[in-house]
């Protein structure tokens, strides 16, 4: 019979250095670095900027809009045209 999980739990024996010496280990890390934010500021960043992209892609796209309407429903005046003044 197949046991999938035969020799499940038992710990591998511990591996030796050269000879008898035995491995040297890294000293524990006493100062801990702390995370860098500079990965969430720059997309916090292009988040900001595509927010106000949208923003003002929307305000044209509604102006547009607003223009058509308007076409649409005859009007002629839909479109103010700036006049120099006179003096």
């Amino acid at each position: 019979m197949f046991y999938p999980l035969a020799g499940y739990g038992k710990r591998l024996p511990a591996k030796r250095g050269l000879g008898s010496v035995p491995r040297m280990t890294r000293p524990p890390d006493d100062g801990h670095e702390p995370d860098s934010r500079r990965p969430a500021l720059i997309g916090l960043v292009l988040v900001l900027a595509l927010v106000v992209a949208a923003y003002f892609l929307v305000n044209a796209l509604r102006k547009n809009a607003d223009l058509e309407d308007c076409l649409m429903s005859g009007r002629r005046n839909c479109a103010p045209i700036e006049v120099p003044s006179s003096r």
